[in-house]
């Protein structure tokens, strides 16, 4: 039986320190590829139509709720999200699918 599919939800305020995100966005690059992780939603439009606005919400996908877990948590991650703390506030959730 397949497993259901992980995700991660970011939501975010706009970007305060362009350095800071373009050093994530390297790191990042790698770590997707070794987690198999794919953008399926996020873009410039976004409506808020309950609670605080967020100017920006992603989306991104994984095989699993666990490799969506171990992405996370792995070292490699760990120091890229250092990164983008630095360059926005966001609020991060990760979620099974269904």
């Amino acid at each position: 039986m397949e497993q259901p599919k992980g995700y991660w939800v970011i939501q975010c305020q706009e970007i305060t320190d362009s350095s800071a995100m373009q050093k994530y966005a390297e790191a990042w690059i790698e770590i997707a590829n070794e987690y198999g992780a794919k953008f399926v939603a996020g873009g410039k439009q976004t409506s808020t139509v309950e609670g605080p606005n967020k100017p920006r919400v992603l989306v991104v996908e994984f095989r699993s709720y666990q490799v969506a877990l171990d992405c996370y948590y792995s070292e490699k991650y760990q120091k890229a999200k250092e990164f983008a703390q630095k360059a926005m506030e966001r609020t991060f959730s990760i979620v099974e699918g269904v």
